[in-house]
């Protein structure tokens, strides 16, 4: 007892020492960016030209960040997104930031969420570097301006408007949308390579009709890796090439995700086609355990040209705690029609929806007597599938057109 107490107060004697030695080490760091990834960043940005502005985009991963920047943006949630804008016209331009991100972070912002890393010299470099190499929003008559925004992170490809105003008398405006992949991130669609999933005499070209005539006979629900028992309804068709349904999922504010797919992994998915999901999104619902996720297998058919992808969208409701996730599972929302409309509203409302078609080919089951998948879920649903054909640009909420296959009564493209 006696040494344990001694050795309590001397554990106690050093702790201010400890301190003060962190603080000294703190107080000593010199801010030292590097400024030799930014020609990599600069060298793969996109380029798009619009009316009398270019624009050039691209954003550094966690890595070139940090060697940017000297500091570890990421860590704190923060993504630069670089830019760089040339003003063709005769009079000055503004660029609205706020198109970049509706709460983006002010270089100032930003140098203070760090300023414990380094010295008061070192902060106040700090502060000089971010803002010296933050985006101008004055553009004047045939200038080219570059910086860098600093945006909230978002996982997987990111997604960005940048709007543009000419402040003379035209009142000129444009509009530019980027899809910029990010490195360090590899999605699981990155992983499957889809020219070759299916041979040539496996492909089936249809037209509308005889897209709803195949759906009569398609199988309700997807199944587990053995193929012996079902799983939950395939109640949702997307019809696109594969980079229009990216680009309309991350438009509504779906994220990307990357799975390892060990045999823990394949044995717990859903299979259609013979294999899991060809790629899966997340949409948050605030919570961590709340979320809704979106599966999608491209399947063998084409319409008019166009890609059919086949999916299913699963609610998980969550529980009160993340852990009773870890030890019980997932919590999943026994309405799948929820789910589904859900997954259309979203994408009319974010103007992505160009057709849609309900139909009456899945699987319904009552409410009162619903039915389990292999996962042992309970599951009810009336039954339809929802067709959507899906715009790469954006489509006005009034241009949606509905094909009224088997359209239920008091049933619309809002609902």
């Amino acid at each position: 007892m006696y040494i344990m107490l001694n050795e309590r107060n001397g554990y106690a004697r050093l702790a201010p020492l400890f301190l003060l030695f962190t603080l000294a080490a703190c107080s000593l760091t010199p801010y030292s960016p590097d400024d030799i990834a930014a020609a990599a960043v600069q060298q793969r940005a996109q380029v798009q030209e619009e009316g009398v502005f270019r624009v050039r985009a691209s954003v550094p991963g966690v890595e070139e960040a940090k060697q940017i920047f000297g500091i570890p943006l990421y860590r704190r949630g923060i993504q630069p997104v670089w830019l760089e804008i040339s003003n063709l016209s005769s009079t000055r331009s503004r660029v609205l930031l706020s198109s970049i991100d509706p709460d983006y972070f002010a270089p100032f912002e930003v140098a203070y969420m760090h300023k414990k890393y380094f010295s008061k010299q070192g902060w106040q470099e700090m502060e000089k570097h971010l803002y010296r190499n933050a985006l101008p929003r004055q553009i004047a008559p045939g200038e080219t301006v570059s910086g860098y925004v600093f945006t909230h992170n978002d996982i997987g490809t990111k997604s960005f408007n940048v709007d543009i105003f000419d402040t003379g008398s035209n009142s000129r405006y444009e509009e530019f949308t980027f899809f910029i992949e990010v490195p360090g991130f590899k999605p699981d669609y990155a992983e499957v390579d889809f020219e070759t999933l299916y041979s040539a005499d496996e492909r089936v070209e249809l037209d509308n009709e005889g897209l709803r005539d195949m759906l009569k006979r398609f199988p309700c629900c997807t199944s587990d890796r053995s193929g012996d028992s079902l799983g939950m309804p395939v109640n949702v068709l997307l019809v696109a090439s594969g980079r229009d349904v990216l680009k309309a999922l991350l438009r509504a504010e779906w994220s990307e995700t990357t799975y390892e797919k060990d045999d823990n992994y394949l044995n717990n998915s859903s299979y259609l086609f013979n294999r899991p999901p060809d790629a899966v999104f997340r949409k948050s619902r605030g919570v961590k355990t709340e979320r809704n996720e979106l599966s999608l297998w491209l399947s063998p058919y084409r319409v008019d040209g166009r890609q059919v992808w086949m999916g299913q969208v699963k609610h998980a409701i969550g529980r009160r705690f993340q852990v009773g996730e870890w030890f019980f599972g997932t919590a999943l929302d026994p309405d799948v029609d929820d789910g589904r409309n859900y997954l259309m509203q979203n994408l009319w409302y974010s103007q992505s929806l160009e057709t849609v078609a309900f139909s009456a080919s899945g699987i319904a089951v009552a409410q009162n007597e619903p039915a389990l998948d292999f996962d042992q879920n309970p599951y009810f649903s009336d039954g339809f599938r929802i067709v959507m054909w899906i715009s790469g640009s954006p489509v006005a909420l009034v241009e949606t057109r509905s094909l009224k296959w088997d359209l239920k009564p008091n049933r619309d493209v809002s609902e």
